[in-house]
């Protein structure tokens, strides 16, 4: 009988014990998830205010509402004046319209000191009550991104910035926009759905831009006392619920968002976990009740082996075994424990394997990064030291090489003006003369108005390169490349024109037929390049351009190849991101 007891109090104490820790740490885990959930939140609204920050800027610094703010005659909407698609106020209404959304947007404006006014609204109903605070608030800011949070109003928040010449810094005007706070609500509901909470988010004047908590706001302020540093948690008690309080400052806004999740729902993922803790304490107490007297004759001894091999393998000692030989309860769970260490030690070993491997994928990375660096200082090295042994045609061509695989390895830009992309242009002509000799003589002649247009970059290059491998390189007689770009009205005409061996009109056909790269089956090298190339060259001109720009190529065997492409102009300018408008008036 004392053994029964003393057995199931060591049941119901040992149970109990693994519950409480089991439960501490479940809770734990929920609350580190609970943190991270405010954590991506607090993300969330940086990278939506980061958003309309970027659109600012894009705006203000556009050459066309810098234009305006200095104009002796600018627009203002007032609900009377028209304007056309290609005036200032239209080019500006366009502008405001790519920063603009009514999914979290009431309106957006661009007030110039000159008097100019610009104004979009959800329903033409504008009247921004705060109007001269942000105003006040934005010059304050001098040039700065601010947001303006007036707590008496539930509906907006509105965000400003003043607007500066480019070149003498003197301020010009005022661009403002006011944000809908249900709509950081709505942000704020998806992410807190699954733990039932409730947050609330501060400007950097600690006063309540949104809150998701319902019922009576006493206490906030009280709240606000315990927030110290950037992040961290503290718990509350608000009508006698326990409260978990999460708080992030974000360094982009100076915004804090506090979340609130009640313990009861943190502790909610261990209720499982008390209910099996519960039914193993029954079931272990009816067990020894039935099994007291078995276990009492024999089992001191195979459980003291026992112990004393979890000791060993708690200690580290992997070789520990137990005896396998027995038939009973004792020899399976011998059993299992041999193959867990077996497990264990598989598990270690594979733990290891990975993180070695992470190392070195991490390793790959970081030498994926060095590598173009690497690559361009040996490159300028060996500049130098040609320069030194004054080896000027080495240097020239370290100097051209260098140059284009800047151009098309470090440059991330899409898109370049035609006078960078004849740079490359220029250098990779000058390595091929050097490479071919007498081979061929090149001529370059570029208007100097299109030196501005900007296109997909390495189009030129690529048909300069097309025509050397594939017309010059094959031609038995000195050839001329000649490379010319001229306006025509609001089209600027490229073309691309040797003198080399050409194509037939079966080859012309194939490369002008509109199929997929991955249809097309070349037979070597030498096809596969120049499908691929003018394939890419006329697939980008059509995205780029919206279908607007032309391509044409005309070659004759034996005597050579014109590829000319014509790019609308006007078209560049409207359907490019990084352009800059001409000179259009009103």
């Amino acid at each position: 009988m004392m053994s029964l007891t003393i057995t199931v109090v060591i049941i119901i104490i040992t149970s109990l014990s693994l519950y409480i820790i089991a439960s501490n740490t479940i809770i734990g885990q929920t609350q580190k998830q609970f943190t991270g959930i405010i954590d991506e939140l607090s993300e969330s609204y940086d990278h939506y205010f980061k958003i309309i920050e970027t659109s600012f800027d894009y705006i203000a610094n556009n050459e066309i509402v810098q234009e305006e703010l200095k104009s002796d005659d600018p627009y203002t909407s007032n609900g009377e004046q028209g304007y056309s698609y290609y005036s200032r106020a239209g080019q500006i209404r366009r502008l405001l319209l790519q920063g603009y959304s009514s999914v979290y947007m009431t309106d957006i404006e661009l007030c110039g000191y000159n008097g100019a006014d610009h104004i979009l609204d959800n329903d033409n109903t504008y009247n921004r009550k705060n109007q001269q605070t942000v105003t006040e608030t934005a010059e304050g800011a001098n040039g700065r991104f601010v947001f303006i949070n007036d707590p008496q109003d539930k509906e907006i928040i509105s965000a400003a910035k003043q607007i500066k010449d480019l070149l003498t810094a003197r301020p010009l005007g005022i661009l403002s926009a006011s944000i809908k706070k249900n709509y950081l609500e709505d942000i704020a509901d998806m992410a807190m759905q699954s733990f039932q909470s409730d947050i609330i988010l501060l400007d950097k004047n600690n006063q309540q831009i949104i809150s998701t908590v319902t019922g009576p706001e006493e206490g906030i302020h009280g709240l606000i006392t315990q927030i110290t540093g950037r992040k961290g948690n503290f718990f509350t008690t608000v009508n006698s619920e326990k409260y978990c309080c999460v708080y992030c400052r974000s360094q982009e806004t100076g915004f804090t968002l506090i979340g609130f999740a009640p313990m009861s729902v943190l502790r909610k993922t261990a209720s499982t976990l008390r209910m099996v803790v519960i039914l193993l304490i029954i079931f272990g107490t009816i067990l020894c009740i039935i099994l007291s007297d078995v276990l009492a004759r024999g089992i001191s001894g195979p459980i003291e082996e026992t112990v004393n091999a979890l000791n060993k393998f708690a200690k580290g000692d992997f070789s520990v075994r137990l005896p396998e030989n027995r038939k009973d309860e004792i020899g399976e769970m011998n059993l299992v424990f041999n193959n867990t260490i077996v497990e264990v030690q598989s598990l270690l070993k594979k733990i290891v394997e990975m993180e070695t491997a992470n190392k070195d994928i991490e390793f790959q990375a970081l030498q994926a990064q060095i590598n173009p660096h690497f690559l361009y200082n040996v490159l300028d090295t060996v500049n130098w030291m040609a320069r030194k042994k004054g080896e000027d045609k080495i240097c020239n061509m370290v100097t051209s090489l260098s140059n284009i695989m800047r151009g098309s390895i470090s440059n991330k830009k899409s898109m370049v003006t035609i006078r960078d992309e004849m740079k490359y242009v220029s250098d990779y002509i000058y390595i091929q003369e050097t490479r071919y000799g007498d081979k061929f003589v090149s001529c370059i002649d570029v208007d100097d108005r299109l030196n501005n247009i900007m296109i997909p970059k390495m189009t030129i290059q690529t048909l300069v390169e097309n025509a050397i491998v594939h017309g010059i390189e094959g031609a038995t007689w000195n050839c001329m490349l000649e490379v010319s770009g001229e306006m025509d009205g609001d089209r600027a005409i490229i073309t691309v024109c040797d003198d080399g061996a050409g194509m037939t009109e079966e080859k012309l056909q194939e490369l002008m037929m509109q199929k997929e790269a991955k249809e097309r089956t070349p037979t070597n090298t030498s096809q596969t390049h120049t499908n691929l190339g003018i394939y890419a060259v006329r697939r980008r001109l059509e995205y780029v351009y919206d279908g607007k720009a032309l391509f044409d190529i005309r070659s004759e065997t034996g005597k050579g190849t014109q590829v000319r492409i014509v790019i609308p102009y006007k078209e560049n300018r409207r359907y490019l991101e990084d352009e800059k408008p001409g000179d259009d008036t009103r």
